[in-house]
């Protein structure tokens, strides 16, 4: 027969282990919230950084002389077969399109005699015309979507008289003018100028028509110009090329 007072013991320490085991697991779960709460606090507001890290992560300021001003380029067209120099109106023209910020591309002079290595970046960042679909369509080589950088040589051989690089250049800068001007006063002897007005409006490049003193033109250079000038003063010419090409 079991004594009653052994029962009472053993209940008693039953009941006091019971407690202890209680109170180490509300210790753990206690324990294990105040992590987990850390844990989140963390996630919620991360720690500051130094001002040394901060530093470093800034991104580094664009400076104003890293900048590339856009700057239009005008394309002269005229018909050099048959003569011995360029239009009259070329180099006035040119002196006062370069002094007013553009760019200038005149077939009749080598191309760095016209632009120097400060002119690059510029020429680098001319809107491009054309696309490879529309190079196949228009039977223009791929090779005039490339670079100045990339393809120099080649635009470079068209000023050592070789046919195929002549062609090249000029169609390479036409792909990437903002305005033609066009010289209408001299007969049309050769096929230059008439596939730089059919190019020209191919691409939608604007292209303005110094009139011959006569007035007369043919159906097709009457729809291949998009404005005729007729003022001997080149000066006025300028509005018109600043409209139809701007400095931004």
């Amino acid at each position: 027969m079991m004594d009653l007072d052994d029962i009472t013991q053993k209940r008693s320490r039953l009941i006091n282990d019971a407690s202890s085991q209680i109170r180490e697991a509300l210790n753990d779960m206690r324990s294990d919230l105040s992590k987990s709460n850390e844990d989140v606090a963390k996630q919620l507001h991360p720690p500051q950084e130094s001002q040394d890290t901060e530093e470093i992560k800034k991104p580094t300021p664009i400076q104003p002389n890293n900048l590339i001003n856009k700057k239009p380029l005008v394309f002269f067209s005229y018909p050099m077969t048959g003569y011995d120099s360029q239009p009259g109106w070329v180099d006035p023209l040119r002196q006062v399109l370069v002094q007013n910020g553009y760019l200038v591309y005149n077939p009749w002079d080598n191309v760095d005699a016209q632009f120097g290595q400060q002119d690059v970046p510029h020429i680098n960042s001319l809107s491009l015309k054309l696309v490879k679909s529309l190079c196949s369509a228009l039977c223009i080589p791929e090779e005039v979507l490339l670079p100045f950088d990339a393809i120099w040589k080649v635009i470079k051989s068209g000023d050592d008289g070789d046919n195929f690089g002549i062609v090249f250049q000029c169609l390479w800068f036409l792909a990437r003018s903002s305005i033609v001007i066009c010289d209408l006063m001299r007969p049309m002897t050769g096929g230059g100028v008439m596939y730089e007005l059919v190019y020209s409006r191919q691409l939608g490049v604007p292209v303005v028509g110094l009139l011959p003193t006569s007035g007369q033109l043919s159906p097709f250079v009457h729809k291949s110009v998009t404005a005729l000038f007729s003022d001997t003063d080149l000066i006025s010419l300028l509005p018109i090329i600043r409209g139809y090409a701007p400095i931004t």
